[in-house]
């Protein structure tokens, strides 16, 4: 989401405040792109919460869980609003840092991060390669003197040559494609070897669950020791939009991640073979039940190319 878009969906998330508090909404506030959203969410959040004693909207604090602070009958709930002019589905729960996995600590001892494994592989190198043997890139390009910049105007200009049905440009792109991703399963692999501490994979499951998605703010939340007890009450309220409607949905996510913590004793990271992507799964017994998926990604142009992450999907709505 770009920084635009975060500033609109900011204030309609101020719009739902003023609405709930009976306060005026200007005629500006009514033309963000969000309104229809953020006045759905308001009556659905109304309607639930009829007794609405204060409400305040919390900004860009990543302190804390949510967008909105409500209380209610003397009870704190943090509400998290998410908008889409799309039909709900099962989307990306977050986008987080490439190296999240080990700089959260999931792994005991000096463990080798995503970024690391790709520099000892010569992963730019190789990728460098692979662009090279297309010989009749423009000058515009060839001549942008940022080694890592000018990799990726290669690769956006060989996208469009593939768009356009340029066999040569597929073939690069497809190769690049087949070998960065059995990179990321070699190390998915290297990964699957290290000891786990699922004390930390259980914190990272409930802050990632929570919404807490900056890496600084993660990093300084896992070292508190009070956190699983000091899970708070966490609603998220989505508004999307339907054949011309707008549709809210609400889900209690505290009570979710209650449930779960009472029902499993164990917390640990499983890695399907042959795959880009691995899971948190909770235990109980013998019993297990697939919580995250977590994909190795790169977001931008291509895969291989530019700015690599963690996708990760939410697999507990099978959880009762």
């Amino acid at each position: 989401m770009g920084k635009h878009e975060r500033a609109l969906i900011e204030k309609a998330e101020k719009i739902i405040v003023k609405i709930l508090k009976s306060r005026r909404v200007s005629e500006a506030e009514t033309k963000n792109h969000w309104f229809i959203h953020a006045y759905s969410v308001a009556e659905k959040i109304h309607t639930d919460f009829p007794k609405i004693e204060s409400v305040s909207h919390l900004g860009n604090r990543y302190d804390n869980t949510g967008d909105i602070l409500l209380i209610s009958k003397g009870k704190k709930f943090f509400l998290e609003i998410k908008m889409s002019d799309t039909k709900a589905g099962v989307g990306t729960m977050a986008n987080i840092s490439q190296n999240a996995l080990t700089d959260n600590r999931l792994f005991k001892g000096n463990v080798e991060s995503w970024s690391e494994f790709r520099k000892d592989k010569k992963h730019d190198i190789w990728v460098n390669n692979y662009l090279d043997r297309y010989s009749d890139y423009p000058k515009i390009i060839t001549g942008i003197r940022n080694p890592a910049k000018r990799k990726e105007e290669k690769a956006r200009y060989l996208r469009k040559l593939r768009e356009k049905g340029n066999k040569k440009a597929k073939i690069i792109l497809d190769s690049i494609h087949k070998k960065d991703k059995k990179e990321k399963i070699d190390y998915l692999r290297y990964l699957s070897a290290q000891k786990q501490r699922p004390e930390i994979i259980k914190k990272f499951f409930v802050l990632i669950a929570l919404g807490i998605h900056n890496q600084k703010i993660l990093n300084d939340l896992m070292k508190n020791k009070e956190l699983l007890r000091e899970v708070q009450n966490l609603i998220v309220y989505y508004a999307n939009t339907y054949k011309g409607d707008i549709v809210v949905k609400k889900e209690d996510v505290g009570e979710m991640i209650t449930k779960i913590l009472k029902k499993y004793s164990e917390f640990k990271i499983i890695f399907p073979k042959g795959l880009t992507h691995c899971k948190i799964v909770a235990v109980r017994g013998k019993i297990g039940e697939s919580l995250l998926q977590i994909v190795f990604h790169w977001k931008n142009i291509a895969q291989g190319i530019k700015t690599p992450c963690l996708n990760i999907f939410d697999l507990t709505n099978k959880i009762d």
